[in-house]
């Protein structure tokens, strides 16, 4: 090896470096995608001048638009359910609370909520600032979701699938679709880099103050959304390995803050306790009705079930991932590796299977097995093609990770609504 690649070798070995460069990459991403906009052509999405009329807009918000709304493209479209966000943000009290689509829900509003509050100090918050605040606070969450990805898989792994696995989620479809929104699409995100996170942390030293702190960190970022698969997983990894004990103390103790929320719903504001997902889409409920079916559309709900995860799978991280994941999977040197890698999957699928819905976005959330097992696939094969030519190798990592994050960086909604409403 020449004197000057072992010295970009060297380079890149630096922590620092490594973690710079990603920040910078997610700086770049968050501009990229103001500029050239992802977003759906179907009546859930609309022109930013749409919104107008139904916010108020005061002095410092026509100041915002002013220098900012030039500098944003105008293919720039907004997500139906901003307005939820914002309102809530902007309002956090039990009026407006009563009835809302996202009244189980209040976590990534509430934290819209308590950034506006210093700078209430210094101006009226407004829907202009806090639509700000919410860009901002998606940044800090990707931010913060990217490198605790890193640093875990770096433990886990090594520094140069962190790299890269955080490298392609920067760069992910999901992320390219929702950083600019005022969703909580970052919030999961970084949900579940933070679940990664901990229950390494855990399982190399356990301990009581963990287990109950864990816990509680987890069960308050279900209320930011209610993605059981976590919980299913963790119970799923307490039976494997019999620790029925502490699988017991978590299933109890990430269910407080749901319940204290419930409890601040009813008894103190007095509303009536109200979700969504449940009487809109009767998310879980079709299987109380399940046996009362004719046989056969029983048999098209349990037959559709694993070619629609496939499905939503393959679309959630345009397939290349998935391909090369399935490839890297036998590269995974610790044990236990089958229960990390398809019991996240059977989690996931458990899900979607008591939802009886299947979407993308929400399959992408396995972003934590699915990127470093892609790039251990990447790896294995650049390895088998560097014994035939020795440039084969750096020749087809770059080809294929530049394809992932082109395919990826597109408009995916002009191929499918990636989203669902």
């Amino acid at each position: 090896m020449s004197s000057s690649l072992l010295k970009i070798k060297r380079l890149f070995s630096k922590q620092w470096l490594l973690v710079s460069a990603l920040v910078f990459l997610l700086l770049f991403q968050l501009f990229y995608s103001f500029l050239f906009p992802a977003y759906g052509s179907n009546d859930n999405w609309q022109p930013v001048a749409t919104y107008l009329p139904k916010f108020e807009v005061q002095a410092n918000d026509n100041f915002l638009l002013e220098k900012v709304y030039p500098l944003i493209s105008p293919e720039y479209r907004l997500s139906s359910d901003i307005g939820h966000n914002l309102e809530l943000a902007l309002n956090f009290n039990a009026e407006y609370f009563d009835g809302h689509t996202f009244l189980s829900r209040p976590l990534y509003p509430f934290l819209i909520y308590l950034l506006s509050l210093p700078v209430s100090l210094f101006v009226t918050p407004s829907y202009g600032i806090i639509f700000g605040l919410a860009i901002f606070l998606n940044f800090v969450l990707i931010t913060s979701a990217v490198l605790l990805l890193f640093f875990f898989l770096k433990k886990l792994l090594s520094l140069k699938v962190a790299f890269l696995s955080s490298v392609l989620l920067i760069f992910s479809p999901y992320v390219r679709a929702s950083l600019i929104q005022p969703l909580a699409e970052m919030l999961m995100v970084f949900v579940l880099s933070l679940t990664a996170y901990l229950l390494y942390s855990y399982i190399k030293k356990p301990s009581t103050f963990k287990l109950v702190t864990y816990s509680l960190i987890i069960g308050v970022c279900m209320l930011g959304k209610m993605f059981f698969a976590i919980s299913f997983f963790i119970l799923l990894l307490a039976i494997y390995f019999r620790h029925y004990k502490e699988g017991i103390i978590f299933l109890i103790i990430h269910l407080i803050p749901l319940g204290w929320w419930y409890l601040w719903v009813t008894q103190v504001w007095y509303l009536p306790y109200y979700i969504h997902e449940t009487q809109h889409f009767k998310m879980g409920l079709w299987l109380l009705d399940i046996f009362k079916w004719p046989w056969y559309e029983t048999a098209r709900v349990f037959l559709a079930a694993v070619p629609n995860f496939i499905r939503a799978l393959i679309y959630g991280f345009i397939l290349i991932p998935v391909v090369f994941s399935i490839i890297g999977f036998k590269a995974l040197s610790f044990k236990s590796k089958n229960v990390f890698y398809f019991g996240s999957l059977f989690s996931v699928f458990t899900l979607f299977f008591i939802m009886n819905l299947y979407f993308a976005h929400h399959a992408f959330l396995l972003f934590p097995i699915i990127y470093p097992t892609a790039v251990l696939g990447i790896d294995r094969i650049a390895v088998y093609l560097k014994g035939y030519q020795s440039w084969l190798s750096p020749v087809f990592y770059t080809i294929i990770i530049g394809l992932i994050i082109i395919i990826s960086n597109i408009n995916i909604y002009r191929v499918f609504e990636y989203i669902g409403f």
